[in-house]
């Protein structure tokens, strides 16, 4: 397979969200790149341990992608995301979509490389604010799926020099047209301009990735 510029990659389902936002997010945002000449793929991950992790390390091996923008749904942040760290620290409290919890196995247990020494997190808040979308850096991804997934896009990706970003993202703006049944809060983006931003983040880690 011919080696790609990009990885983009999104969620599926887990307990408490049946329609995961970063699924739609990630094949825009590769379409909209494939347009601009990049060779893109998206990858949507099941967000379990015993399938998901190993899903991406078999898609980053198989199609060597030069850069990696992963994205995750955070349901109560307020703001976008750029994560700084994976720790890859899983809790057990958390279920996985298969109704399982993290296992040290599952996770690894070796921390993982900092973003900013691979992803070039002030570039992509300058990305996100310029299309007025709140954003800031965080220190944490979490402990489920999203830093153990950060975790081993890091040690396969980021050993060998490819920039490595993971973006967590808010709901979203209903679509135009829609009505939601309660007050859409303020601080949600809408889906074309986090779309933009996301496509110009990726841009960039495809082009450091060169």
């Amino acid at each position: 397979m011919q080696r790609i510029d990009l990885l983009v990659t999104g969620f599926g389902p887990f307990p408490g969200v049946r329609v995961n936002p970063t699924t739609r997010l990630a094949g825009a945002i590769a379409a909209r790149l494939r347009h601009s000449g990049l060779r893109v793929r998206s990858l949507v991950l099941e967000t379990s341990y015993a399938a998901g992790l190993p899903a991406l390390a078999q898609e980053i091996e198989t199609t060597r992608p030069r850069a990696l923008l992963m994205l995750g749904l955070a349901a109560r942040a307020r703001h976008v995301r750029i994560e700084l760290f994976a720790r890859g620290r899983s809790s057990s409290l958390h279920p996985d979509v298969t109704g399982r919890a993290a296992t040290g196995a599952a996770t690894g247990g070796r921390p993982a490389l900092p973003t900013r020494t691979t992803g070039r997190p002030q570039g992509a808040l300058a990305h996100l604010r310029r299309h007025a979308i709140a954003s800031r850096p965080s220190p944490s991804a979490g402990r489920y799926l999203c830093d153990a997934s950060y975790a081993t896009a890091l040690r396969h990706a980021a050993m060998a020099g490819r920039p490595v970003l993971f973006v967590h993202v808010p709901w979203l703006r209903p679509a135009a047209g829609s009505r939601p049944t309660k007050r859409v809060a303020g601080f949600r983006p809408r889906t074309e301009g986090l779309t933009a931003a996301l496509a110009a983040i990726g841009r960039d880690l495809a082009i450091t990735g060169r």
